[in-house]
Formats: structure tokens, C-alpha cells, sequence
């Protein structure tokens, strides 16, 4: 089940996505603290249950239930809230919540739930199934499962003090055309290429995949601050904007680069990469949704 967290503080997305982590099936998919994000990305990721808190960084969570709806989402949608429950299930409810949960008494009521019902798809066999490739048969890069479970690891180990880890995604429009026009023997140099201009920009301890057919991810677990990830960000796009060789001709790729850092923007591997992923793409989303596996 594809989950998507929003709450304001980090804190708490933080024990949300831990306590999920043991539910057989959950996957936390993205998250966001305020009403424009988190409308923006679900919009984007479609995911099949929305967790959402009334309380948000801006904008409230009624305001994110109407405007999903009003836009036509057809997920569900489970409101948590702190404030009296008389108060505001009703309200919520009328307004397409699926269900309405306290935060001080009624989690492991949540947790129950969402384990009953992914017992039901599993039983149903709807459950999505990951690829097994782990690596990129041309490039050598790692394929996406493998970046997935390392990024994952690597976030465990930094949870205790917390240190920043930069997550990037580098979109190159154009190269699935051309590897479908010139074929795999054509492109294989030009990929090539591509996956050392991508490791000439990072270090031993990065980790660096093929994120999707025409994606790239890059993690780098150390960095001091934000502004090293932008550097980070403007080498890349230098280095990828330079042309690349394909059948002895010239050839210029669009190249743009999304960053997301933890545990600023997002405290899950995949609500990383799909944070990183959207600010790769911007307002150009991808009309399939994300390249993530969810």
C-alpha cells in the first residue's frame, strides 16, 4: 500500500514512517508539512492512502481533503487530528474523509486498520510487486529496488543525529527517444559516458542509479548544508549540458536536477526521491506519475 504522510512536524512523520515500517505491504511514498505541497504531490503520486493531519504548516488539513476531492483523487483519505473528534469528524467526513483518528488515542486503532486492509489486498493479490533488477544492464549504475533498500540503510544509521543527507535527481529529456531510434548497440558509448560524467561529480561513499529510463539518482550522505547540495546541483547540470557523442555527431541533451535533503524536506527513501524527482520535473510532472517504484 502506497502511503502519503502529511503532518507539520518532521518529528512525528518520523515515528508515523517508523511504526509503518512494520506493517507488512507499507510503503511511505512522499510527505509533506504544508496544504500547496501536499496537494501539488498527490495530485502527481496518486497514492492509494493519504494520512493527513488537520494541523498543517500552512493551510489546514481540511483544506487538502477538499481540494483532493474537488480534484477528482480517489484514494483514501484518513485524518488525524488532536482536537476534539466531535468536533471535527463530521465535518471531515461530509467533506470525503474515509475515516477520522485521534492522535492521542487512536493510533494503534489506525495501524490496525491499515493493517486489515493490506491483509485484504494481499489476499486479493493487488499488492504492487518491486522489479528485481539491481542493476542497469548498460551503465553498471544501480537500478532503482537496490538505491531504494541502500538509501533506506543509510537513513537508519543517520536517524540518531540526524544528518543531513542529500538526495538528487537528474532528468535527461530526450534520451529514451534516442535510445529507441538509434537502438542499444548505437547508445550503449553514449551511456557510458553519461555514467562517468555522473561519478566524476561524486565521491567513493555516494551512491549513484539509473533511476528510471530517462532519470538518474544520486545520494550523498556527506554534505554539511543546503548550499553544498546546491553546488552539488550546478556541477551536475554543467557537467551534463556539455555534448555527448553519438554515431560520431554531436548531441545536446535537456538536462534539469531536483534536490531533496533529510531531514529538511522528507525523512522516507522514497519521499526523498519522489521530492527530488518533482522538483526535477517541475511544472512539467510526469503524466504517469512518479518513476519510483511504490
Amino acid at each position: 500500500m502506497d502511503i502519503f504522510l502529511v503532518e507539520d512536524s518532521a518529528a512525528i512523520r518520523r515515528l508515523l514512517a517508523a511504526r509503518l515500517d512494520t506493517l507488512p505491504g507499507a510503503r511511505v511514498i512522499g510527505e509533506a508539512e504544508g496544504a500547496p505541497q501536499a496537494i501539488a504531490l498527490i495530485d502527481w503520486l496518486q497514492p492509494a492512502t493519504v494520512l493527513l493531519d488537520m494541523n498543517l504548516a500552512i493551510g489546514t488539513g481540511l483544506d487538502v481533503l477538499r481540494e483532493l476531492r474537488r480534484r477528482g483523487y480517489k484514494g483514501r483519505i484518513l485524518m488525524l487530528s488532536q482536537q476534539s473528534a466531535e468536533l471535527y469528524r463530521d465535518l471531515c467526513i461530509k467533506a470525503g474523509a474515509d475515516g477520522f483518528y485521534d492522535k492521542g488515542s487512536g493510533m494503534e486503532t489506525l495501524f490496525s486498520d491499515l493493517d486489515e486492509l493490506m491483509q485484504s489486498e494481499r489476499a486479493a493479490g493487488r499488492q504492487t510487486r518491486m522489479s528485481p533488477l539491481l542493476r542497469d544492464t548498460v551503465t553498471g549504475l544501480l537500478g532503482q529496488v537496490a538505491l531504494l533498500e541502500r538509501l533506506d540503510q543509510v537513513l537508519r544509521v543517520l536517524r540518531v543525529d540526524a544528518q543531513p543527507v542529500v538526495v538528487v535527481v537528474v532528468v535527461l529529456r530526450g534520451l529514451q527517444s534516442l535510445l529507441l531510434s538509434h537502438g542499444p548497440a548505437a547508445t550503449a558509448p553514449m551511456l557510458v559516458e553519461l555514467g562517468q560524467r555522473l561519478k566524476a561529480c561524486t565521491g567513493e561513499s555516494d551512491l549513484l542509479a539509473r533511476h528510471a529510463d530517462e532519470q538518474f539518482a544520486l545520494v550523498v550522505s556527506r554534505v554539511a548544508s543546503a548550499s553544498e547540495a546546491d553546488a552539488l546541483a550546478r556541477r551536475l547540470t554543467e557537467s551534463l549540458s556539455q555534448p555527448f557523442q553519438l554515431a560520431g555527431r554531436p548531441l545536446m541533451l535537456h538536462c534539469s536536477v531536483g534536490v531533496a535533503v533529510y531531514p529538511r524536506d522528507a525523512i522516507s527513501a522514497r519521499g526523498l526521491l519522489n521530492l527530488a524527482e518533482s522538483r526535477a520535473h517541475g511544472e512539467s510532472l510526469p503524466a504517469d506519475g512518479s518513476a519510483v517504484v511504490h
